[in-house]
């Protein structure tokens, strides 16, 4: 029985146009590009058809930073990599789902390590069957795991399953993924994965809580999506965040003040009594869980960090699996993320579990920290001192911005413009 236009429900109606948005006519195109989805955001637009919108005419985008490729594959790319961020996005789903229903009695589990399990082999399961990947690493394997014959793809996924605290509420949850591309030809190896975050191709994050939401970025800047539980579809909400350049908050474990060297001691008291750029004294917020406190900063600025320390000399966050997506993030929002001295980006692991330690955050609140581990410190330079009062005064002499305004000189970012 056929069914007419008047009949459709908004529903279909919505899904279609999702659908017919996904492809590009040839004669719609110019100069390679489609200007009928380039002038904004679709309302309702989910990761695939973001990906399908933005990028079908940039293939060669997707290695702009790789150094070589030997892979062959007759497959396109892209359409490879829409069916592996759909696997990661179900994976997401059903994680989130398994965190939301913990304590209650139909609860898949409700101790902490069993449900770790549970989200890792969910991972590996959605990732496998996408036959899209060539080796995959995970922070609850010691190895990684090989994919090859008929289900072997282009891409190497390294995944933080299920990270933050162990037990709920849910807010404190989330999960971490990059995805590199594979470099040699035919089986899998380890330079498949040990590879400089640099040369990620995409990356993201979940945060589980009220709304489930997901950083995203290919590297033509940072969107966020949030999970519409009704169409059961991660729709764009934020397109093109930016990092603030400075921001009055910091977050770092306080509790571990003993077990810090006299930098990082130095560095924490001269945040305490040194106001931010834009003249407000600190303050201290540290959740305890690495996605919830950077996506935190990422949204209103200021410096989250993990510095070595006596229990943990070389660090304590995986550079793979962690901070090499995360600073991949934060660089896409205008951000910075280094080690201290090092860009985190150009760091390559000589394993797939090496710790490094990490701050991520505003550029101004990123360097003034990790300006304490180099030969000079800043708060010894005059110089420094008298700019940054004069950067200070200039700033507190400034008008109220409206909230889409944007300063010149780029020390005032714009708050998140939503999409729709």
């Amino acid at each position: 029985m056929s069914t007419s236009s008047d009949e459709l429900t908004s529903l279909e109606k919505f899904s279609r146009q999702r659908m017919r948005s996904s492809f590009i006519d040839k004669e719609d195109l110019i100069d390679g590009r489609n200007p009928k989805h380039d002038e904004k955001p679709m309302v309702g637009e989910t990761v695939v058809t973001y990906l399908l919108r933005t990028n079908r005419h940039l293939l060669n985008l997707l290695e702009d930073n790789v150094q070589y490729s030997e892979t062959k594959n007759e497959r396109d790319s892209l359409h490879d990599l829409v069916a592996l961020l759909a696997s990661i996005t179900l994976a997401i789903k059903q994680v989130g789902a398994m965190v939301r229903r913990m304590g209650l009695p139909f609860a898949e589990s409700n101790n902490p390590e069993e449900l770790s399990k549970l989200a890792n082999e969910t991972w590996i399961t959605c990732l496998l069957f996408s036959r899209t990947c060539c080796m995959l690493v995970s922070e609850d394997l010691e190895e990684p795991v090989a994919i090859e014959d008929e289900m072997q793809g282009q891409y190497a996924v390294v995944f933080d399953p299920l990270t933050g605290l162990a037990d709920p509420p849910c807010e404190d949850r989330g999960a971490i993924f990059g995805i590199f591309r594979q470099l040699t030809r035919g089986p899998p190896r380890m330079d498949d994965v040990i590879q400089p975050g640099k040369q990620l191709i995409a990356a993201g994050y979940a945060l589980y809580g009220a709304a489930t939401t997901l950083m995203f970025s290919i590297g033509d800047g940072l969107h966020g999506f949030t999970l519409d539980p009704s169409l059961n579809e991660f729709i764009l909400t934020h397109e093109n965040i930016k990092v603030p350049y400075t921001g009055h908050q910091y977050s770092v474990n306080e509790g571990r003040t003993v077990l810090y060297d006299e930098r990082t001691r130095e560095m924490l008291q001269a945040l305490k009594s040194q106001p931010s750029l834009d003249g407000k004294k600190r303050q201290l917020r540290y959740v305890g869980s690495l996605v919830a406190d950077v996506h935190r900063t990422i949204m209103y600025g200021g410096v989250y960090m993990y510095p070595q320390n006596k229990n943990n000399p070389m660090g304590a966050i995986k550079l793979l699996y962690e901070a090499a997506p995360i600073a991949f993030l934060v660089a896409n929002g205008g951000g910075q993320a280094l080690t201290g001295l090092d860009p985190i980006l150009e760091l390559v692991p000589t394993s797939i579990h090496d710790r490094v330690p990490v701050f991520f955050g505003s550029e101004d609140d990123t360097n003034f920290c990790t300006g304490f581990y180099r030969a000079s410190k800043p708060i010894d330079d005059p110089m420094f001192t008298l700019r940054r009062t004069a950067s200070i005064l200039e700033y507190s002499h400034k008008a109220v911005l409206d909230d889409d305004e944007v300063e010149e000189d780029g020390i005032l970012c714009a708050h998140l413009p939503q999409v729709g």
